[in-house]
C-alpha cells in the first residue's frame, strides 16, 4: 500500500488521507460485508446444484439465482400476475424509484442486463436480514 501511495503525486495523496481518518456507519460496513457473503454462498449453493450436481451447463446457475431472487421478492407469486407490495418495497428502497410505474419501468431494463448485473442489483436492494432469509431458502441446494 505505502508502495502505491508513493507513485502517486503529492496533490492526489493529500486529497485521499482525510478520508482514511473518517469513520464509517456501522450500518452500512456491516450491509457491505453482508451483501459480499450472501453473493458468495449463494453463488456457492446454486454452482455447486446447477452445474456440479444437475450437470448443466454455465451460467444456468446464474439464470436460476436471479429466478429465485424475483421469486422471493414477489413473495412466490408468479410474475406475469404482476407484482406485489413487497417486491415494490423493495425497490423503493432505491430513492430514484419510488412509485410502483418507475419501478415497473425500471424492471424492464433490468431485465435487459446481464444475469451477474441483475444479481448484483437484486441482492444490492435487499436487507442483510433478507439475504439470510434467502440463504435458509435456498439451504437445500
Amino acid at each position: 500500500m505505502r508502495e502505491l501511495i508513493r507513485k502517486l503525486p503529492m496533490e492526489l495523496v493529500l486529497q485521499i488521507i482525510p478520508y482514511t481518518y473518517c469513520l464509517q456507519n456501522k450500518t452500512l460496513l456491516h450491509d457491505i460485508k453482508n451483501y459480499t457473503e450472501s453473493k458468495t454462498i449463494l453463488s456457492n449453493y446454486y454452482y455447486n446444484y446447477w452445474i456440479i450436481f444437475i450437470q448443466s451447463q454455465e451460467p444456468q446457475d446464474k439464470y436460476w439465482l436471479v429466478n429465485d431472487l424475483f421469486a422471493y421478492a414477489n413473495n412466490y407469486n408468479p410474475t406475469m400476475n404482476g407484482y406485489d407490495e413487497h417486491f415494490y418495497n423493495i425497490f423503493k428502497r432505491n430513492t430514484f424509484l419510488q412509485s410502483n410505474k418507475d419501478i415497473d419501468r425500471y424492471i424492464l431494463n433490468l431485465e435487459k442486463k446481464d444475469v451477474s448485473s441483475q444479481i448484483n442489483i437484486f441482492l444490492g436492494m435487499l436487507t442483510p436480514n433478507q439475504r439470510n432469509d434467502i440463504i435458509c431458502k435456498c439451504s437445500h441446494y
